[in-house]
């Protein structure tokens, strides 16, 4: 399989990659006005580079890969620094969400790999609660990031959370949901015996 690396809309996700350790550099020491503009280009370049690859036909495997795996070092990063205790923020994303969060990706990344093993399947498109739990975590941290340079009262960033914590838990049953009408029924009992493959 041809990865085709050398396409603009792998570059543009590469250097969004790079500019993470930045974006957590600039929230660690409390420059969230940088730590905001390197998080919203970050987003635009996603866009972008999404745009491209559909209308110029440049998508690409590696790509399809890499896209929503930076796409989700960005959150998990920026949802880790903001449960510390230590960084210089005006609220903190609670231990119990951040847990929340990690453990449903890390669910339906075992949901993923077992369809794969036990079925074969190569494509688990996500459903749309899972964008809108993706949409909010977006708007958590940028909600944060604006709290913090005092654009955004608090409260907004607090209710960002609760739905976060509720859109993540409805997700995790709905993928559950989805394994188990995909997955084959049993033949019934005193039926015929199945029938091995040639």
């Amino acid at each position: 399989m041809e990865l085709r690396p050398w396409t603009l809309p792998n570059f543009l996700t590469f250097a969004r990659l790079a500019s993470l350790p930045f974006l957590v550099m600039a929230i660690l020491e409390g420059r969230h006005g940088v730590a905001l503009a390197i998080f919203l280009v970050a987003a635009i370049t996603d866009i972008v580079d999404g745009y491209v690859a559909r209308r110029f036909g440049m998508g690409s495997p590696l790509g399809a890969w890499l896209d929503p795996i930076v796409d989700k070092l960005f959150l998990v990063s920026t949802f880790v620094v903001f449960a510390l205790p230590s960084t210089p923020t005006q609220i903190h994303i609670p231990i119990w969400l951040l847990v929340l969060t990690i453990f449903r990706d890390v669910f339906i990344l075992v949901i993923c790999l077992v369809l794969f093993l036990a079925l074969g399947m190569r494509s688990f498109p996500p459903s749309i609660i899972g964008k809108l739990t993706t949409f909010l975590e977006i708007s958590t941290v940028v909600a944060i990031l604006l709290v913090n340079v005092h654009r955004l009262p608090e409260v907004v960033a607090r209710v960002c959370m609760q739905l976060v914590a509720v859109f993540a838990t409805a997700s995790g049953l709905h993928y559950s949901w989805r394994v188990v009408t995909k997955l084959p029924r049993p033949a019934a009992v005193g039926g015929a015996p199945p029938v091995p493959p040639a």
